[in-house]
Formats: structure tokens, sequence, C-alpha cells
């Protein structure tokens, strides 16, 4: 009965000694959380008022609260790295430095003195070796490894939840996170207030780490980190886009601490563009930054992404696209690249035509059916909610030519606001194409006016002559009206011919076509964009949603 109360006292005196061990970890990273090598880490002590520093390749450090047993033996640069984590939930891995190859023995025991796992390794090389220990019941252990009469060992708290007991040699470490052990002498208590902070030499340059300031009462691994990194870079739209030359626009909003020394645009007619192919240079540091870029290639998708570089190493921003223009004389139009057609539920074929970034049906939309196969119904009444189509000027021969004319309650099929992102509104176009919005027709009238070969008398007002058919218009008017000199229009190939519109009655057949917008002016009204035989403008108005008016569908 004395030996087993001698036994217990001498068990719980050697456990609370054990508990009184913190033992600290230090490993260092970047802002891209790339291993950074330490130089060097100062802990201080705050309540105390003392300052230890671990220099390279020591980057653990031992205290002692009060009297306690030492963590480590080393012996002639054979030792055991405290296990990281620690403590853990039934993994950890471990370090063990060999000065001189050979066999090793791995123990593990339990503060009752009970060998859990053992290990015996016939022949391992000198290095850092790395082990993972697997525990499967909660406890303090001791790991101890012995070579040749030199012994090194270290205490372990494991938390739970392995599945067993293991230890498996995992192979020679690639890089040092943590080595050696380095034990202080100065006083500590659990619970002082702690300081720590890291130096290492990145790119020949000596960066502090962030400071980590806390109460200390336990061991712990810590990540000091250095806010040095290659930087951040975002690729924005390109502007001004023509057919041989563009405007590209990127920013560096991030140098991470290390100054960007070059910055500029990658690009080229494949994706994920680089340095190794073309590039232009536009200065340094940080901020927005634009360059013009011209020789390209008119009608040719074109890839672009910006880039930075610092002494880190060189980022990428996003990739973006863009198409350059076509050059044509005028009335020599082409369709769309990769879209040349495109066919409706009904059967129907449609020609495309590629004018600035845009692509467009160049015939007006002639389906009796949505995508979905629901039946627009013929009408010969106006409706502001219930779908309906119309024939122009009421005789099915000019549909081939004219289209149907459809009120907005038809055109906007299967969408109940006309808020969404044009591209999700389409409505009683095919799929992959959409009815436009205000802005989309915006663009297309504000493209055509920017193109001197698609105007009159060098005037932008002069657009709807680039827009119209040279037939069918009625013919009076000025010189630059629609219906005149008919070998001038039809500039772009968007080809609009006059087919009228529907309001109770048929009428404008020959004078004038009307164009849906998705965008509503109000629960009534609707945009449209006019083009009349005896102006020279387009004209964006608004009209009530019972009528019928021509529908062209732009693709997605």
């Amino acid at each position: 009965m004395k030996k087993l109360l001698s036994f217990s006292i001498l068990l719980m005196l050697c456990v609370s000694m054990m508990a009184q061990t913190v033992t600290l970890t230090f490993t260092g990273r970047d802002a891209a959380s790339q291993y950074v090598q330490l130089d060097r880490v100062t802990v201080t002590d705050q309540t105390k008022g003392w300052t230890e520093t671990l220099l390279w390749p020591d980057t653990t450090l031992t205290m002692q609260n009060g009297t306690g047993i030492a963590d480590y033996t080393h012996n002639d640069g054979f030792a055991l790295s405290q296990n990281n984590p620690n403590p853990f939930n039934g993994t950890t891995d471990v370090n063990l430095t060999v000065a001189d190859a050979g066999a090793v023995t791995l123990e593990i025991v339990d503060v009752n003195g009970r060998i859990v796992e053992t290990v015996h390794a016939p022949s391992l090389p000198n290095g850092i070796q790395q082990f993972r220990v697997t525990l499967s019941a909660a406890g303090t252990y001791m790991m101890t490894a012995r070579q040749n009469g030199k012994t090194s060992s270290i205490k372990m708290v494991n938390n739970g939840g392995g599945k067993d007991n293991r230890i498996e040699f995992v192979g020679t470490a690639q890089s040092i996170t943590f080595v050696l052990k380095s034990t202080t002498t100065h006083p500590f208590d659990l619970g002082d207030m702690m300081e720590y902070v890291g130096f290492a030499t990145i790119n020949g340059v000596e960066y502090e780490s962030d400071r980590i300031s806390q109460a200390q009462d336990s061991s712990q691994t810590f990540m000091l980190r250095f806010d040095v990194a290659r930087p951040e870079v975002t690729t924005q739209n390109a502007t001004g886009i023509m057919a041989t030359a563009v405007t590209l626009n990127g920013e560096v909003t991030d140098d991470h601490n290390a100054n960007v020394t070059e910055r500029g645009f990658c690009y080229g007619t494949s994706p994920s563009p680089s340095l190794n192919g073309s590039y232009m240079i536009v200065g340094s540091g940080t901020g927005t930054f634009s360059s013009g870029l011209a020789e390209l290639t008119p009608a040719t998708n074109y890839y672009v992404r910006a880039y930075a570089t610092n002494m880190m190493g060189t980022a990428y921003g996003n990739e973006v696209c863009f198409t350059t223009t076509i050059s044509l004389p005028e009335g020599d139009a082409q369709p769309c690249p990769g879209n040349e057609t495109l066919t409706d539920i009904d059967g129907n074929v449609y020609n495309t035509v590629q004018i600035g970034q845009q692509c467009w049906m160049k015939e007006n939309l002639r389906t009796t059916h949505y995508a979905d196969h629901t039946e627009i119904l013929a009408g010969s009444t106006t409706s502001s909610t219930v779908p309906y189509r119309y024939t122009p000027n009421n005789d099915e021969a000019n549909v081939p030519t004219c289209g149907y004319l459809y009120n907005w309650a038809a055109v906007m099929h299967g969408t109940l606001s006309s808020d969404a992102n044009p591209s999700e509104v389409q409505g009683i176009c095919p799929n992959g194409w959409h009815v436009p919005s205000d802005a989309e027709w915006t663009q297309l009238t504000s493209y055509v006016g920017s193109q001197s070969s698609y105007v009159c008398g060098d005037d932008s007002r002069y657009i709807a002559k680039a827009l119209t058919t040279a037939t069918g218009w009625n013919s009076d008017g000025g010189d630059c009206a629609v219906g005149n000199d008919p070998s001038a229009n039809n500039a772009t190939g968007f080809s609009a011919f006059p087919a009228g519109y529907y309001g109770g009655e048929y009428g404008n057949f020959g004078s004038a076509t009307n164009f849906w917008c998705t965008t509503e002016q109000d629960g009534y009204y609707a945009y449209t964009r006019l083009i009349w035989y005896d102006f020279d403008r387009v004209y964006r108005n608004f009209y009530y949603k019972d009528l019928g008016f021509s529908v062209r569908c732009l693709r997605d």
C-alpha cells in the first residue's frame, strides 16, 4: 500500500512539473501564405520585462513556469523538434534531426510510464526526418528518440480523436519550419503578457512580421505573417474599341509592401496571355493605368490581362475579352463571327450582322412560337396584357421581308420585370438571344454615329441611313433622309425595313419602322426606336404597350 501511495504521489508531482513547461514554436509566411525562413524571433515577456532572441535555425523556445523538467535532451545534432500542432487532436507531426545515419528507435509513453507505441527504424539517413504520430486517447505523453546512446525527448498533449496508436515515417522534410530548441532561464509564470515578432530577409530586404501580443498560458505554435507578396492587379474593360485600335485599362490595387517596378498588359488572340507572348509596359507603381494599343486585326477576339511585378514576382489580373470592330467600305457588312445565322423554334433562319461589339439579327423576327413552344396568337385587336402578333399591312406576303408585328406583352414573354440584366430578358427571342434594352439600342446608334463612313455629310445625326435597306422606303425628304439616295443606305448591313405598325388598324407601311425595347417608361409605355422615311435620325420614343411593332434580337 505504501508503494502504491508513493508511486501516486510521484506521478502527480511528475505531471505537475510537466504541465509547467510552455513551448513556443514559430514559423513564417508571407501574404500569399508562402513559407518564409525566419532570421530571428524576438520574444518579450512584458509582464516580467525580459526579451529573448531566437536566431535561425532555432525557432522554438521552452519556458519553465517555476521549477520543471527540461523538454529536451539534445546530443550532438540528434534532436526531436517539438511536435506541431501541440496540443493536437489525434494526429501531429514530429521532426527528428539525425546527424549520423543509422538505426533509430522511437518510443511514446503515457504519464503512467506505459509504452503506448514504439517503432524501430533500422536505417535513417542524416538530415531532418519527419514522422506522423497518431494517438487514440487524450492525455500527456513523452516521446523519446534513441540512437547509439544519444537520447532526445519531447512532451506531447493529445486532446483525443485518433483512431489508433501509430508512428509513421513520412520522409525527409523538404522545408524547415521549426528546428532545434532554445530554453530560456528567464522567469515565466502562466498568464504572463507576451509579445512575439519575427524578422526575415526576403529578396535581399529585411522585413518585420506582424506583432503578436497575448497572455500565454500553454504551449502554442505561431504563424508570423510578413505582409509582403506579389502585387494585386485587376484588368478593367477595354474602351474605345475600333477596328485596329483599343484602349486597355487596369489597376494595381496593392503592392504588398514591395514596390511595383513594372506594370502593363499582356494580350493576344488566345486565352491567358502572359509575358511569354505579346505585352506592353505601362510604367510602375500602384493605381490605375491605361494605354492605347494599335495595329490590331479587325473583327477579331482579343484577350487581355493586366500584370504587375515587384521583387516577389509577377502577378496577373483577371482576363478581359474584346472584339475589334469591322472596318469595311459602306454596304460591305459582315455576319457575326461564329453566328452567321440563327434559327428560331419555327425553323426560320435569320442572317446576322456584327456592328461594333454587338451581334444583331439583320432581319425582323417572324416566329409564331416562343422558344418554349408556346404559340403566339394572331391578333385582330389591341391589348396591353394578352400577347398578340400581327401581319404587316394585313398581308402575309409581307412576312418574309417584314417579319411579324408584336405587342409588348408578346415581346416580354416570361418576363415579369424589365429591370433584370438585358442578357436575361430573352422574351420572344430564340435561346441565346434577347430583346435589346434601351441602353443597348443607344450603344448601337452611338457606335454608328462615331463611324465617319456610316454617316451622311459627316454629321453623326444622319445614322438612320446607315441602318436602313436601300429599297422599300418612301422617297420624300432632304438629301440625308432615309428615303433618298438609296445607293448610300444600309452601310452597317442592319437592313431595317419600313414594316409600319398595328394599333387597331395598320399604318405607316413603307414610311416607318419601330423596334421594341425591354425598357419601360412606366406601366403603360415602353421605349422604342423609330426610323421615319423623311428624317435623318433614329428617334428614341415611348409608346403604348398595346401597339404592334417589329422586333430585332441581340446575341447574349
